[in-house]
This record gives structure tokens, C-alpha cells and sequence, in this order.
């Protein structure tokens, strides 16, 4: 028999050799190796993030300018207290008490939001109307809190005439800057340790002196503060918006 002859033209499988080759054009081999290299980096970027996210440190399980209170409480260090995005310094001036900024004994703020500024010499100095008046000058006015005694202040038509966080007392025969209360924030643990006008001790969170209040007797409130009911102990004296704020109950 004779076989059949190989028609003329390209060698066997030439035409798949072809297609193949085509095909590798299409796709460079190292545009394949540049997709490959790049999900590589992103996987290990990726990994990498993960990883330091969940490194513990057991030296240094705290916040910035936070030191370690207990096995699983952190609290701020000496000078700082809790801010919006962690601690924060207090400023020149001020202590950190019970995680607040107060001014320095001889210091107080003008305005609520005034920096700790010096309190004048002779504001607040003890007088006497029958036997030691005050001396001549700004703080001339004797205001009397007991019998015929009180503390050097100045008259006032409106806040910004106190210095020295006295603020005006419009009500009453006379117009006066009135002096914060005597002894608050004061540290205590219980009330035997407060004197003066913030006779209260709280001794559930913050262990210091507060004034305390009643309905009818609201008076010893400080300006800018109500009389408030926050039914675990007795109503005491708070910043107007703090009572509400606070889920507290304004007394009148």
C-alpha cells in the first residue's frame, strides 16, 4: 500500500507552537512576575500591621504620661490628668487633684476659663467693722459672715469686677465680690475633716469638701452654681449645667 505524503507547507504542530507563542506576547513573563511581586508586598505590608498591632509589651502596658495603678488599671502621672485623647498636662500654676487642674494655693482663676493667676495681697484679708477695718485701697469693703467680722473684698456692678476667682453677689442690700467657699475641694475622709462653708465630705469617688445645700436654703450656693440632689447623700452646691448633666434633681 502506499502511504499518504505529508502535504507541503509548515511542519507538524507548527501552527499550535504558534498560538502558543502568541500568547506569551500577549502577556510579557515579567509584567506576571511584577503582578506577583506586588500582592507579595501588600500581603506582607498587611501582615506586618497586624502583627504590631497585637505585640504586648509588658513593660510598657500604659498610655503616654500613664503609669500602672493595678494588674489591669492605668491611671495618669503626677501633674496630668484625663483628657479627651488620653492624659494631659496641667498648666502653669495648677495641681492635678482628684484628676482635675485647680491653681496653687495663693493662685486662682479670674474667670472659669481664665488661666491661675495671683490672688491680690490684700483681698480676702479677715477684718473686723468695730475693731480692724481694711486697709485703703481696692479692697476697702469689710463684708461681714459672722457678727462684725468677714474678709476684705470690693464692690461690683458685674463679673468682671473681681479679681482673684471672687465673683459678684448681686442679691441681698449690697453688691459684692464674694470670695469662693472656704475649704473646697479640700481632701477629706470624712466630714470632721472639712471647716468652713464646704462642711460635706464625698466620700464615695472623690474625698474631697463640698458645700452642702437645702431646699429653701440655697443661699450657700457660690454664683454660677444650684442646689442639687443626686439622691445618694445630701443636695450640695454644683455648677448650673453639671446637676442635670449629672442625672441630678435642681433643689430650690
Amino acid at each position: 500500500m502506499i502511504g499518504r505524503r505529508r502535504p507541503p507547507g509548515r511542519p507538524r504542530f507548527a501552527a499550535e507552537k504558534l498560538r502558543r507563542l502568541k500568547k506569551r506576547e500577549s502577556v510579557p513573563y515579567h509584567a506576571v512576575g511584577v503582578k506577583r511581586l506586588i500582592g507579595l508586598v501588600w500581603f506582607g505590608a498587611l501582615l506586618s500591621v497586624a502583627l504590631s498591632a497585637c505585640v504586648y509589651d509588658g513593660d510598657h502596658r500604659c498610655g503616654p504620661h500613664q503609669v500602672l495603678l493595678s494588674a489591669d488599671r492605668c491611671g495618669c502621672e503626677d501633674g496630668f490628668v484625663p483628657g479627651v485623647a488620653g492624659c494631659v498636662a496641667c498648666g502653669t500654676d495648677e495641681q492635678a487633684i482628684n484628676g482635675q487642674c485647680l491653681c496653687i494655693d495663693g493662685f486662682a482663676r479670674p474667670s472659669q476659663d481664665a488661666a491661675c493667676a495671683p490672688i491680690p495681697e490684700m483681698l480676702g484679708l479677715a477684718c473686723d467693722t468695730a475693731s480692724s477695718p481694711c486697709p485703703d485701697g481696692k479692697y476697702s469693703l469689710c463684708h461681714v459672715t459672722d457678727g462684725t467680722s468677714g474678709y476684705c473684698t470690693n464692690a461690683c456692678a458685674g463679673a468682671g469686677d473681681c479679681d482673684g476667682g471672687y465673683r459678684c453677689h448681686d442679691q441681698g442690700a449690697e453688691s459684692f465680690c464674694r470670695r469662693p467657699p472656704v475649704g473646697y475641694l479640700d481632701d477629706c475622709d470624712s466630714d470632721a475633716d472639712c471647716t468652713g462653708e464646704a462642711s460635706f465630705c464625698e466620700t464615695i469617688r472623690t474625698h474631697q469638701c463640698l458645700v452642702p445645700c437645702a431646699a429653701g436654703k440655697t443661699d450657700s450656693c457660690f454664683e454660677a452654681e444650684v442646689c442639687c440632689d443626686f439622691t445618694i447623700f445630701a443636695p450640695i452646691c454644683v455648677p448650673n449645667d453639671a446637676c442635670t448633666s449629672m442625672t441630678g434633681t435642681e433643689v430650690h
